[in-house]
């Protein structure tokens, strides 16, 4: 299945799958990630969430995975986790950090 398409409402859900954009590119400094998308020059930090997420995010996984492993790693509840990364993740997208994939 197809990505997304930018002017398409996002409905990021548990059994979708993120990933980097392809015009993504990134650094590390002090610890945090910095991203930014190669097209539009504009960069991003990232705090250590979001730094653990966009490392997750390097290759294709569901967000319930990415839920499960910052539930593992934080003192988060389900609820939270999964608002707070599809927030995360929405924004991502808008700025063609990050494609999020429907389960089919």
């Amino acid at each position: 299945m197809e990505p997304f398409e930018k002017t398409a409402h996002i409905s990021i859900k548990p059994s979708c799958s993120a990933v980097h954009h392809s015009d993504a590119v990134d650094a590390e400094m002090d610890g945090e990630v910095v991203a930014m998308n190669a097209a539009k020059g504009v960069c991003f930090g990232l705090n250590p969430v979001g730094s653990r997420v966009w490392q997750l995010t390097a290759a294709p996984i569901k967000v319930a995975e990415i839920c499960a492993i910052l539930q593992r790693e934080y003192d988060v509840d389900a609820t939270t986790c999964e608002q707070q990364v599809v927030a995360m993740l929405e924004a991502m997208v808008r700025e063609d950090l990050v494609e999020i994939t429907p389960d089919p």
